[in-house]
């Protein structure tokens, strides 16, 4: 079985950061949506400079997890600091367009900072 860790982090009061360490797969996917289902309510940081690899599993539940989020209206989901590797899938399947993927966690936390200003 592949091995992945998952750590979580309070950032602010109303931001909880997930960092990803290993592949994220159909084999370990299931792990990161429990991850982020008891992330709770607020936004949801998904820290993935570690990976080497993200496979349409992955990818289904970080966009899962997104729409989810938009629709309870209590925060937002994005993804931050991808590796070269998975910047290149992100860029293919059109998610970095979006506002889904930062190059870092200061400008994901500023953009959503921003967005609950409004």
């Amino acid at each position: 079985m592949p091995i992945l860790k998952l750590s979580e982090r309070r950032l602010t009061p109303e931001a909880v950061e997930i960092v990803v360490d290993g592949e994220l797969d159909l084999a370990v996917a299931s792990r990161l949506q429990q991850a982020i289902d008891e992330s709770g309510s607020g936004s949801t940081l998904i820290h993935l400079a570690r990976r080497t690899f993200i496979d349409s599993t992955g990818i289904a539940v970080v966009l899962r997890a997104r729409r989810l989020h938009g629709q309870e209206g209590g925060g937002r989901m994005v993804v931050h600091s991808p590796s070269v590797q998975v910047l290149r899938v992100l860029k293919i399947t059109g998610l970095t367009e979006n506002g889904l993927v930062f190059p870092d966690r200061d400008e994901a936390l500023a953009t959503i900072a921003a967005l609950e200003a409004h």
